[in-house]
């Protein structure tokens, strides 16, 4: 993707969300096709959470697996399209070069999250300046086959100078994780299988949605510095020097 507009060293937000848009409609189907596999398991379990706090957990883990593997089963579908315009790999190989890398993003979140969270706590400023900072975290960890601070790290290393310029993403993805929530809520309040129902449509297009911004930004950061990018496959670039892959 070119970043056409952009100033050298800078990315363009509005650049990101029309190749968003690009590799969305490049990709559909095999994104899709996830995102069902994915989320319609959720969905069941989510109409049948109220049934005691065990399946509650069990829904509560399905949902967590299934965003987890969202995430990095879509940076594999934007090096793909990054590499040739078009998604070659197919659904069952997604899922089997991110299934190894599962427990490393599940760390990345747990680390990056807790830290968010406690940046929010003090004055909320640095819980942002600390999102923006890793934004790219876990698209840096598949691409790059890094482990867990190293993509932490490698993340930090890329958003610089350019993390005031990610806010609008940065809202723009919290606003509609927000408003998914609010809809899902109004709807199971209504009836639970309508709240199940628009749940699992909601998810099928906002998560992928958002995942896709994200690996987009990690892809422009990576241009505005001048840098390489990662091709499609498991390990294709190698990881900074001294640092050791998950």
């Amino acid at each position: 993707m070119t970043t056409a507009g952009s100033e050298p060293g800078h990315i363009n937000p509005g650049k990101v969300l029309s190749d968003t848009g690009d590799i969305l409609k490049k990709s559909f189907a095999t994104i899709w096709i996830v995102a069902l596999i994915l989320f319609i398991p959720v969905a069941i379990l989510g109409y049948f959470s109220d049934q005691g706090w065990l399946i509650n957990l069990i829904y509560s883990i399905a949902t967590l697996v299934a965003s987890l593997y969202m995430a990095g089963i879509v940076v594999r579908v934007v090096q793909d399209v990054e590499a040739d315009g078009k998604v070659d790999a197919s659904v069952g190989d997604l899922f089997g070069s991110i299934t190894p890398k599962l427990w490393s993003i599940l760390l990345l979140s747990i680390v990056t999250g807790i830290l968010i969270v406690i940046g929010f706590f003090f004055f909320i400023i640095p819980g942002i300046i600390l999102a923006l900072m890793w934004l790219v975290a876990v698209p840096a960890l598949v691409a790059e086959d890094l482990g867990v601070f190293a993509a932490m790290s490698r993340s930090s290393e890329l958003t610089k100078g350019n993390r005031w310029r990610l806010i609008g993403v940065f809202i723009l993805i919290y606003i509609l994780l927000i408003v998914m929530g609010i809809i899902v809520a109004l709807f199971v309040a209504i009836t639970p299988i309508l709240g199940v129902i628009i749940g699992l449509l909601l998810a099928i297009v906002i998560y992928p949605y958002v995942s896709i911004i994200i690996a987009v930004v990690y892809y422009e950061l990576l241009e505005a510095k001048g840098e390489s990018k990662p091709g499609p496959g498991v390990g294709t670039m190698a990881p900074p020097s001294g640092e050791m892959p998950a």
